[in-house]
């Protein structure tokens, strides 16, 4: 049961963290993504639901 609550708790960080870059930090990352349009950024929130942690990794790695 402990699993499926860290299951749980990983996805609902992991959500948050995606509106979060797909609506301000995407930029950071990648700069033809400055001007995408919503469709797209809704695009991309599936994966990086999964992945916030290696996005997170990457964002405090890129120097601007």
């Amino acid at each position: 049961m402990i699993v499926l609550y860290i299951l749980l708790a990983y996805l609902i960080l992991g959500f948050f963290f995606a509106l979060w870059f797909a609506f301000y930090k995407i930029s950071k990352i990648d700069q033809g993504a400055t001007q995408s349009s919503v469709g797209f950024k809704l695009l991309i929130i599936p994966a990086s639901i999964l992945l916030w942690v290696i996005i997170l990794v990457k964002i405090n790695s890129v120097k601007k």
